[in-house]
Order: C-alpha cells, then sequence, then structure tokens
C-alpha cells in the first residue's frame, strides 16, 4: 500500500513500525488504529525520511524497530529528525497464539500496532560515546574468543599426529608458547603449515594485548576512574570487569529497584506457577550474558575472600547445589556493587543479607 493522502494523517499521532534488514526495510504507518502508508524501501536514512516527510501534517509522530545489527544509528536519525523513536528487545515482543506466519509487511503492522497500544518494551539507548567506547570492550572480547578457537586448533592438530600436550589453562604464557615451538614434524609442509597457525595465534595474542591496553586507558577517563575505584574495591572485580559493568550497565541509578537489575543481566530466577504452587527455576538468562559471566567468575574469588559471603555460599550450597549457589552469590555481588555506587562507598567485608 503506497498510496497516502495526506488528510488520512492530519491533526492525528501516526504510529510507525519498521522491520529493518541489510538491504529493504518494511514500513507500516498506523492513524486511528487503521493502516495509512505501507510500503518497502531501500535500506537508507534518505528512502526512510522520504516517508517520513508525508506525514507533516500528523499532530506527533512515533516510531519503533527491534534491537538488532542496525544498532542505535537509525535511533539517532529518527530523534534528529524530531519524532519520537523506540527501540524494542524482539525476545520481549507479545507472540500471538497460534500463529505460526511470519513476513516483514507483518511484522512492521505488529510493532506500529504494539506501538499504538502502549505494549511495548524499550531497550536502554547509551550515548554515542558509550557506544563507541563499547566496541573496544566487545572487540576485546571477540579476540579472546578467536584466541581460545586457535588454541583448540593447535591442541586437536597435535593429538591427530598422536602428538599429547598438556592442555594449559587460560592464557598461554610464555614457557608454553616455547614448548609449542620446539615441537617438530618429520614432513617439511606439515611443519610450515603447523607453524602458521602458532603464528596467528601469538598475533591474536597480541592484538589481545593491545586491546586490553585500550580498556586500562579509558579505565583512566575522568568518567570512568572513580567507577572503576569502587567496583575494584569488591573481591574478585578487576579493571576489566569493572568496566564491562560500567560500559554494558552503564548508569545504575536508572534502575529503581534492584531486582530490576539483576533481571536486566539475567540473574533472576525464572518462575513456575500454578495455583497455589509456585516453584523457582534456573535464572532467565536473559540480558548482558557478559557481565554474567564476569560476575559469576568474579563470585568464585568473592567467597574466598569474604568470609560472609563464603557462609551464604555454603548454605546455598547445601540447598540447592554449587553451580546455583555460586550463581547466588554473583546477584548478590552485582546488588552490592550497585549500591556501592549510588552511596559512592567501596566494599565493606562482613556483611551478611
Amino acid at each position: 500500500m503506497g498510496v497516502y493522502a495526506k488528510e488520512w494523517v492530519k491533526g492525528k499521532t501516526v504510529f510507525v513500525g519498521l522491520d529493518l534488514h541489510k538491504e529493504n526495510w518494511q514500513i507500516t504507518a498506523i492513524a486511528d488504529a487503521e493502516v495509512v502508508f505501507e510500503n518497502r524501501i531501500a535500506g537508507c536514512w534518505e528512502e526512510l525520511k522520504k516517508v517520513l516527510d508525508k506525514f507533516q501534517d500528523a499532530d506527533a509522530i512515533e516510531t519503533v524497530y527491534e534491537a538488532g545489527c542496525h544498532g542505535f544509528w537509525v535511533y539517532d536519525q529518527l530523534v534528529e529528525y524530531g519524532v519520537q523513536c523506540i527501540v524494542t528487545p524482539p525476545s520481549l515482543l507479545p507472540v500471538e497464539a497460534g500463529n505460526h506466519v511470519k513476513t516483514d509487511r507483518r511484522d512492521s503492522r505488529k510493532l506500529a500496532a504494539l506501538l499504538s497500544k502502549g505494549m511495548l518494551k524499550q531497550v536502554w539507548v547509551p550515548s554515542v560515546q558509550e557506544r563507541h567506547f563499547r566496541q573496544v570492550l566487545r572487540r576485546r572480547r571477540q579476540l579472546v574468543r578467536e584466541r581460545v578457537r586457535v588454541q583448540n586448533q593447535i591442541l586437536s592438530e597435535l593429538l591427530q599426529f598422536g602428538m599429547r600436550f598438556p592442555k594449559p589453562q587460560g592464557r598461554w604464557g610464555r614457557q608454553v608458547k616455547e614448548n609449542l615451538w620446539r615441537i617438530k614434524f618429520p614432513d617439511r609442509l606439515v611443519q610450515v603449515s603447523f607453524e602458521s597457525l602458532l603464528m596467528h595465534y601469538g598475533q591474536l595474542d597480541a592484538q589481545v594485548k593491545t586491546q586490553t591496553d585500550l580498556i586500562y586507558e579509558l579505565a583512566k577517563r575522568p568518567e570512568y576512574a572513580e567507577g572503576v575505584k569502587i567496583y575494584t574495591s569488591a573481591p574478585g572485580i578487576g579493571v576489566l570487569t569493572a568496566m564491562e559493568i560500567l560500559l554494558e550497565i552503564g548508569d545504575m541509578s536508572r534502575f529503581r529497584k534492584a531486582k530490576s537489575l539483576g533481571a536486566y543481566v539475567g540473574l533472576t530466577p525464572s518462575q513456575y506457577s500454578s495455583g497455589e504452587k509456585v516453584r523457582m527455576g534456573r535464572i532467565t538468562r536473559v540480558g548482558k550474558a557478559s557481565v554474567r559471566a564476569a560476575l559469576i567468575e568474579a563470585a568464585w574469588t568473592a567467597i574466598r575472600k569474604d568470609a560472609a559471603l563464603r557462609e551464604i555460599y555454603e548454605r546455598l550450597r547445601a540447598r540447592a547445589g554449587a553451580k546455583r549457589a555460586i550463581v547466588g552469590i554473583a546477584r548478590r555481588l552485582l546488588l552490592r556493587l550497585r549500591r556501592m555506587i549510588l552511596d559512592g562507598c567501596p566494599y565493606a567485608f562482613g556483611i551478611v543479607g
């Protein structure tokens, strides 16, 4: 439906649902519960602006699209243009029972309709600077994953040739790398191939170090230095974890309730209720997986250094097992960190509760 008449939206609020893909975008505009415009356009701001210009006689324009590969640059353009925009998490979209048909047109219509009814959740949109700094952090994460992949390739190749090599834990140190370079194959071609794999690992190791240095440099900036100081006073929280929290979670004051923060990170237990029965299940695992993993790792250190946390861990472990117990400590640690940053106070050892 590319046909459009100005009188259809004059003095009304227009709700625009955008289904964004790499090449094309599907647009649906609704006013008074009626579709007033629907079309597929080339995936660029210039074409979207042409559509929005059609609604200049409207009283207001509200737009929505799903969080995804486009990030927030479309949001920036829409806000700068002067219209309201929300970015909604796909995982929290209401689902219609029995509807097994999914098309771009239906998706954009659904977004526009839900927006008009006020039924959509929205993600927090960080500032442009915060997004840029996040990429420094995320790039390091990508490099670390790639380095682990190459480590496994090296060990797998040795195993294929019947060469036993003790699997080192974590990052490989200088001694491990020297031992790998001492390995010799009888065939020159295999040797050259294996050494290229070792060189690839060395390059990744160097890139991880460079990216780590960038994060430490970020941690010294005025906007992060105080937060890093407060967070790193907690056991198990180093500079990298502190920056993970600062960049991925951002301003803790936006969480009015502590349980909202736990849900955002995915450390809240899932719940199943029927009648009078209520059963608490595993954590939801929605939200910030990288922050969740960092906090669980920090929790293992925390229970060794803080006797009060150790006591709580042992109590939880006796009732629910070690895995659930450490997740419980991670959640408790996260809420402690929130309180610390809001109060501007360092970590206090020995607190039970």
